[in-house]
Parts: C-alpha cells; sequence; structure tokens
C-alpha cells in the first residue's frame, strides 16, 4: 500500500488567502515552455493579480506553499505507513495539532518520548523545534508546521485545536494500521487496573465516538470490552481473562514497557482462567459423571463458581454468560435428590477440540 500526496491537497491546509498558490505550478509549466510574460499574463491574469504574477514570473517570490511543497515527502510506503500509525496514535493520545497547525507531544516516560521522535525523525527527516522538561517531569516536543500539514493531507482533520476524532481516512486503513495505531494510543492512555472490585486494561478518553471506533476494531479481532462513563471522561474496558490474552496477542503495549509487562504479570495470577476451567471439568466430566460438590473439591473452587461453569452467570446492566449446559456440552441427570453432570451423548472429542469447541462458543 502507498499514499500519496498532491499539491492540490497540501494547499488546502492553508488560509484562504493562499488560495492563488495553486496556479504557480501552471505558471512554471507555461514559462518553462517557453511563454513569454504577456502570453502568460493573458492566459492567468483573469484569475491571479499583474503583481503577483509577475513577481511569480520574474521569479522574485515562491509561494509558501510551493516551497513547504518542493521540500517535504510525498509518498509513503508500508513501512513509512507504520511509523504513521504510531505518530498518529501518540497525536490522539498526549499529542495534538493546535490551531496554528503546531504538531506537539508530551509524556513523562522517555521510552515513549524516544518512540514519538524516532518515527518523525524516520518519516519526515525533521527533528523537533522544540524539546524541554517541566518541574513535574513532563517532558513536552513541539514540530513545525509543515508536517501537521501533510499529517491533514493524509488522514483529514483527526486532530484540530482541541477537537480529536476518527476521520474517513483513518477507518479506511488497513486492520494491521489501525491496531498500530491503537496500541500507540494505548501506550499514552491505556492502564492495566488490579483492585479489589475487578481486574481490567482501560483506555480513557474525552471523546466517547473514538472509544466507540476502538472497540469497533477490537471486535474484529475477538476483543470484547465495554464502555462507561466514571464522571470525568469515558472508558474502555476489556474485562475478562479471555478478552485480556486476546488484547495481549494481538495488540498489547510496546515490547519492554511496563504496562506491557504488568498486563503480563496479571495473566499469570489468573488461578483458574474461566475457559480453562471449564475446560478442566470436561476433562473430569469425561472420565465419569460428577456432582458440583465433587468438582468443586477437585478443583479447589466454591460450589457456586462450578454452577457458574455449569449454568452460566446472570449480570445485571451486562450480557449473561453462557454455561456448559446452555452449550450442550453437558446433560444434568437427577440420582436420587442429588444433581449429576456428565458429557452430553453428541461430545466425543479430544482435548485439542474440546478446547476449540469452547473457544467457538465464547466467540
Amino acid at each position: 500500500m502507498k499514499l500519496v500526496i498532491t499539491y492540490e491537497k497540501f494547499l488546502k491546509t492553508y488560509p484562504e488567502s493562499y488560495r492563488k498558490s495553486l496556479f504557480y505550478p501552471k505558471l512554471l509549466e507555461l514559462k518553462k515552455r517557453g511563454f513569454s510574460f504577456s502570453e502568460v499574463k493573458k492566459l492567468l491574469s483573469p484569475k491571479l493579480p499583474f503583481h503577483i504574477l509577475y513577481r511569480w514570473y520574474k521569479g522574485k517570490t515562491v509561494p509558501l506553499p510551493f516551497k513547504d511543497f518542493s521540500r517535504i515527502k510525498k509518498e509513503f510506503n508500508d513501512k513509512d505507513l507504520e511509523k504513521l500509525a504510531v505518530i498518529v496514535g501518540h497525536i490522539l493520545g498526549d499529542g495534538g495539532i493546535n490551531k496554528k497547525k503546531i504538531l506537539h507531544y508530551c509524556n513523562t516516560e522517555k521510552f515513549l518520548i524516544e518512540e514519538f521522535k524516532s518515527c518523525v525523525r524516520d518519516v519526515f527527516h525533521i527533528k523537533p523545534m522544540c524539546e524541554y522538561r517541566e518541574k513535574s517531569g513532563i517532558i513536552r516536543l513541539r514540530y513545525p508546521r509543515v508536517i501537521s500539514r501533510v499529517l491533514l493531507c493524509l488522514f483529514g482533520e483527526f486532530s484540530l485545536g482541541n477537537k480529536k476524532k476518527i476521520t474517513r481516512q483513518i477507518d479506511r486503513m488497513p486492520l494491521w494500521w489501525k491496531i498500530k495505531l491503537i496500541q500507540a494510543l494505548y501506550n499514552d492512555e491505556g492502564s492495566v487496573v488490579i483492585s479489589n472490585s475487578y481486574k481490567a486494561i482501560t483506555l480513557k478518553q474525552k471523546s466517547k465516538s473514538i472509544l466507540e471506533w476502538i472497540r469497533k476494531v477490537l471486535r474484529s479481532v475477538n476483543v470484547n470490552s465495554t464502555i462507561c462513563f466514571d464522571g470525568r471522561c469515558w472508558q474502555l474496558r476489556i474485562l475478562n481473562y479471555i478478552n485480556m490474552r486476546r488484547f495481549s496477542e494481538k495488540v498489547n503495549f510496546s515490547k519492554g514497557y511496563r504496562k506491557r509487562v504488568k498486563l503480563q504479570q496479571l495473566l499469570k495470577k489468573f488461578k483458574c482462567p474461566k475457559w480453562e476451567t471449564k475446560i478442566e471439568i470436561l476433562k473430569l466430566l469425561k472420565e465419569k459423571k460428577r456432582s458440583v460438590n465433587e468438582l468443586a473439591r477437585r478443583l479447589r473452587l466454591k460450589p457456586g463458581t462450578i454452577c457458574g461453569h455449569f449454568h452460566g452467570w446472570k449480570r445485571r446492566g451486562r450480557e449473561s454468560t453462557k454455561g456448559l449446559v446452555d452449550m450442550k456440552l453437558v446433560e444434568v441427570r437427577k440420582v436420587g435428590r442429588k444433581n449429576y453432570y456428565c458429557l452430553s451423548p453428541k461430545v466425543r472429542l479430544t482435548n485439542l477440540n474440546f478446547r476449540l469447541k469452547l473457544f467457538n462458543q465464547n466467540r
């Protein structure tokens, strides 16, 4: 895949007063073909004032947009696009493009500052025009307008002033590119929450529409999430083990980043992830029928937890989960006053197939 910038698109990122610069390439073409000033004037004078036309023809002035366009990169290959995804992700996170089209980015993490600088340098071959550290530890970067103009040309007004959004240009990019963007955004705004009440991967944003877009992209790689308002901003939460594990495989934080390490530690802390527990239950039922209490003792879990795996969990305000009985993998048989659970007669599967069947049911 390759993205290309044209002069016409680039010019649209400038104020209205620069629109006359659109005719400068035409003037250069006519001059190159040997047209005299009087001939050029006849062709272009209805569109351009005499004094501008004269100064352009004599080479006394060159329009600023054309100067900028002549020194920027105009074609971007896959390698460039990968780094552009990181740049756009960081801009949607802790960065931005202000109304004067100055590109800025800030973070307390030196690791992320270096990542941003490296991507901008590799794509645009430009160093920050300003870099300083505040007493609070925040490092701030500022880049010239020409980079912002290229980004706005490629991806629309995804960030301008105080507004940030997902544009049609971003939404049309391939899935791998969107995942790279989301990873950069999680590096900035994401966190791994471990508390007594819940464990989750969260992402905070002022814009709900951005989170809805991220949720849609994550769903396309089988990562389910929820959106809620915490009183100050919107939060995207990835809650259970299977979705957190899929997030770590498909998206994750950058390699070596402390948030990535924390996520790996969290996943290791799960004593009995739900889907793995179901597989262990199925293994035991493959041997013979068993009661809830017997399974609870074997797996060192509470009887209520085993019942949840059999019959699902009913939740208020959220989607309820299916159990093994609902999935028709297990049947209930009453022996006297006791309920025993056994595999459904149709289930005659190997260990691997158990795993695959369960995975497909939970998607």
